[in-house]
């Protein structure tokens, strides 16, 4: 029988995870039932939303339980299928791959890759999750007007480079915060105008008013924390907040999130602060991904 080297979650992590909170088990290569494929793994991408999954706090999807076998997004070869829409040798994507060298995915989950255009792990980046985030929060739920200022924390990131990207090229002034000087320096290689450390700032606020001179008209908010502190002081009339993820509170997400608190700022602003999960906008992907 082949091998099939299986990540499972051990324990739930109370603060930053470490590798104690896994063990590698041995599993049996699955088989694909009806409706199912069998996949040879080839790419998986680790996001910073599965912090949440793997914290037993309550969450916007389903947490894992511990002896849980790890899911995420992956790109795979099909060796064996379940369903008349895949053939062997076919690339496909999905949410549901297990770490493991050979995996089962609902059929239901997955879509074709094409690898004409671009490298087939690019489904799990850019023209995947990461760049649909981008794409959404930015233009449908921030809805920016022409040359606002638009700060988005963790820059540099999965998220946060391709929202910058789109930032310049549709007419906005994108401005990055990220944690080293050499994220910043590619940000700017990206189309940021400016962008601030917010590893090495005295003051984080200052830095902000200086990066963003004309304030803040939309902030892409990728981490919470003191970033958004900041951002809030800097926020323009009728701002618009769009709070994309909150991996600041990552060692902490089942305690109260105390901090500087903005309800007077949101009141003279008339500022907006929308929450926002890529699953609401499944209707429109092929639409961006056009677009």
């Amino acid at each position: 029988m082949a091998t099939n080297p299986s990540w499972i979650l051990r324990s739930h992590p109370s603060a930053m995870p470490t590798t104690e909170n896994w063990a590698l088990e041995d599993r049996p290569v699955p088989e694909a039932s009806d409706g199912e494929l069998l996949v040879k793994t080839l790419w998986l991408s680790v996001d910073p939303y599965m912090r949440g999954r793997i914290s037993p706090a309550k969450n916007y999807a389903a947490g894992f339980k511990l002896g849980d076998l790890m899911l995420g997004g992956g790109v795979g070869e099909v060796i064996s299928s379940g369903s008349s829409d895949f053939s062997p040798g076919q690339i496909v994507m999905s949410d549901y791959f297990g770490w493991q060298p050979f995996t089962v995915v609902p059929a239901s989950s997955a879509k074709l890759v094409a690898t004409t255009d671009a490298p087939m792990q690019a489904a799990l980046s850019y023209l995947g999750m990461p760049g649909l985030t981008a794409y959404f929060s930015l233009l449908k739920t921030a809805r920016p007007k022409q040359g606002e200022t638009v700060l988005i924390s963790a820059a540099s990131g999965a998220v946060g480079q391709i929202a910058g990207q789109i930032a310049r090229i549709k007419g906005l002034d994108p401005v990055a915060v990220a944690g080293t000087d050499e994220k910043l320096e590619w940000c700017k290689a990206l189309g940021y105008r400016a962008g601030v450390n917010h590893r090495t700032s005295a003051d984080l606020v200052a830095d902000v008013t200086a990066a963003c001179p004309n304030g803040v008209d939309v902030f892409i908010d990728n981490t919470a924390g003191p970033i958004h502190d900041a951002a809030m002081l800097n926020l323009n009339a009728f701002g618009r907040v769009v709070v994309v993820g909150t991996i600041a509170l990552a060692d902490r997400f089942d305690q109260p999130d105390i901090g500087v608190r903005h309800l007077r700022r949101t009141l003279i602003t008339r500022a907006r602060i929308e929450g926002f999960l890529l699953d609401d906008h499944a209707s429109e992907y092929e639409t961006a991904l056009a677009d």
